[in-house]
């Protein structure tokens, strides 16, 4: 059943998480880029370097590092991810689709929570089709990004993703908020809203 695959991921997931950190300081860590030092997002759980904020992005160099480490290394979804997102901050809304999607669909859990954002929020040249950002959500959630586990269940539960085949049962979320809880850290404002999403997701009928 769909909901038992989701939740066998989301363990995989973890897991294998877990074993990543576990060796990301020795030889098998993939060694850093100039795009990575220009480009990499801070909240990305991805990236191999101190993140870059918005506002210290220096575009262009940006931009001419991550196109050369893509040509160095064709398909790499952390770099794609980071070329797409500084293409935005450069006005290149389509060609930054392009490339977030390109990322997603490698299954880059950053991209896959941005797109799912970019759709959400209407943006220019994304998807118009909400189902697409459930969709998203969905698998970059199962990867086990915070921000997505935390956007599916309020966007189920407040009616966003109302017709859409959605790819996460109820039980599925207890987990995602679970998740969140055991590893989101003690931050005063999250667990209010974790205790609210834990409250309408009681109150949640799927049917």
């Amino acid at each position: 059943m769909p909901g038992k695959s989701i939740r066998t991921a989301f363990m995989a997931a973890a897991f294998s998480l877990c074993c990543f950190a576990g060796i990301s300081s020795g030889v098998a860590q993939e060694a850093a880029t100039l795009c990575d030092h220009l480009a990499a997002h801070p909240e990305d759980p991805d990236r191999i370097v101190e993140g870059v904020p918005t506002a210290a992005v220096d575009k262009p160099a940006a931009i001419a590092a991550c196109e050369a480490g893509l040509a160095a290394d064709p398909g790499n979804p952390r770099l794609t991810y980071q070329l797409a997102r500084v293409y935005f901050y450069n006005g290149r809304s389509g060609d930054a689709v392009v490339a977030m999607e390109k990322s997603a669909l490698a299954g880059y859990r950053q991209a896959q929570f941005v797109m799912g954002a970019l759709i959400s929020n209407k943006r220019p040249d994304a998807s118009d089709n909400i189902c697409d950002a459930e969709m998203w959500w969905a698998k970059s959630a199962v990867a086990g990004r915070l921000a997505a586990q935390i956007s599916y269940v309020r966007h189920v539960t407040k009616g966003f993703f109302d017709g859409c085949k959605l790819h996460a049962n109820k039980d599925d979320m207890t987990v995602f908020l679970d998740n969140v809880r055991a590893t989101g850290g003690r931050d005063y404002y999250l667990r209010l809203l974790m205790a609210d999403l834990t409250e309408d997701l009681a109150a949640y009928r799927s049917d």
